[in-house]
């Protein structure tokens, strides 16, 4: 019987293992382009909200030796850049975001945070934006032209300065189009600047978890069965 256990398990640990699945990640070794319009971008490319591309406000964010720097310098201001995620072939579940964040140093009612966006109807024709330069007090603008939309997915989360593989989560519903994941520094006074780095993000299946113990249990069921058989 104990033997049994065991190789249940084993069985739990290493399917469970499969079904996390690690759909983007970055270390910042590369450098980014700026769009000419108040955005930078990691390729160069101005996306319709359909590429994996990173924007934000060109003041104060930089992409410089393999970290992701926002650095806010002036009073009431919000100053982010983030990443827009294809969903495509994501089952809904549990989202988890893990970064490393260093050198972190807030000033008056400053913090450094975290904010998922979903985005929807996206195609040639209708589009969405996030403007992260703007006001402390207006946070990120969010836009859309036509029939696309855009909204807040979750809860703001804030991000610890100085510690490594800080989690972020957020439940995706197996149907939004785009996800936008950003992170900003929200300065009123004093200035304050946080350096990111070993961007991952990964989803587990919350049906496919479930329909998994289920089948597990059935099997260790079948198999103390049979031993006592």
């Amino acid at each position: 019987m104990k033997n049994t256990l065991i190789l249940a398990g084993a069985l739990l640990a290493s399917t469970l293992a499969a079904q996390a699945s690690i759909v983007y990640s970055t270390d910042f070794a590369d450098g980014y382009t700026s769009s000419g319009s108040g955005a930078l971008f990691l390729g160069g490319a101005t996306p319709n909200v359909s590429a994996t591309n990173w924007f934000g406000s060109t003041n104060g964010v930089s992409i410089l030796d393999g970290d992701l720097t926002l650095a806010n310098t002036s009073d009431n201001r919000f100053r982010g850049a983030g990443v827009w995620l294809d969903t495509t072939g994501w089952a809904n579940g549990l989202v988890t975001v893990e970064i490393d964040a260093a050198n972190f140093t807030a000033g008056t009612d400053s913090k450094a945070i975290f904010q998922a966006y979903a985005a929807n109807g996206v195609d040639a024709s209708n589009s969405v934006s996030l403007d992260l330069h703007g006001s402390a007090s207006a946070g990120a603008l969010l836009t859309n032209t036509g029939s696309a939309t855009i909204g807040v997915l979750g809860a703001e989360q804030t991000i610890v300065g100085n510690g490594t593989d800080i989690p972020f989560t957020f439940t995706f519903n197996g149907s939004d189009q785009f996800i936008g994941l950003v992170f900003a520094n929200v300065n009123i006074t004093g200035g304050s600047t946080v350096d990111i780095d070993n961007l991952t993000v990964t989803t587990v299946p919350e049906s496919g978890t479930y329909a998994l113990l289920a089948g597990l249990t059935g099997l260790v069921s079948v198999m103390l069965r049979r031993r006592r058989s």
